[in-house]
């Protein structure tokens, strides 16, 4: 008897610390402008915040995840400002590093609707140094990257069709 009541209150400061229990989730939903597609941000809180980014097709439920989150959580990413391009055929995301790594990368990806596929424009183009990349229509992209000259020279800004990141 003894030792369920020791059982019981350890539980019990277990829960109260907070040790042992399931990371907090939260989702943000994004739909596309034409509605057939929902953008899923969702987030893991723990120590630090990790994502996944899931589009979603209304008409057939298919779903289409990217992972952020890492094994240690503080390693993975977060995203910071996310839009559906105004003809609904590109999703894009900036992100920041969940332990502050590399503070000047602010990776971005794009998820194609056509394609069902997510690249990131960091590896496509040049890493980017700002989260708040601007959507013209139909589909291009403006963002600024890293100076070819290094991290110590002023950002370039690029005007990218976001259909050439699929080619």
């Amino acid at each position: 008897m003894k030792s369920s009541r020791l059982w019981t209150l350890l539980c019990c400061f277990l829960a109260a610390a907070g040790i042992g229990a399931s990371p907090e989730t939260t989702t943000t939903n994004n739909a596309s402008p034409d509605g057939r597609f929902m953008a899923q941000i969702v987030s893991k809180k723990a120590e630090f915040t990790e994502d996944t980014v899931a589009i979603v097709s209304r008409e057939t439920s298919s779903r289409t995840e990217f992972s952020m989150t890492s094994d240690s959580e503080w390693n993975g990413r977060y995203v910071l400002k996310s839009e559906w391009s105004p003809d609904s055929r590109f999703f894009v995301f900036s992100t920041f590093s969940s332990g502050g790594h590399s503070g000047w990368n602010f990776r971005t990806f794009v998820y194609s609707v056509d394609a069902n596929k997510f690249v990131s424009v960091d590896e496509k183009i040049r890493p980017v140094t700002d989260h708040d990349f601007q959507l013209l229509p139909s589909h291009t992209l403006q963002v600024e990257t890293l100076n070819p000259l290094g991290i110590d020279y002023p950002s370039m800004k690029r005007t990218i069709d976001l259909a050439t990141l699929f080619r």
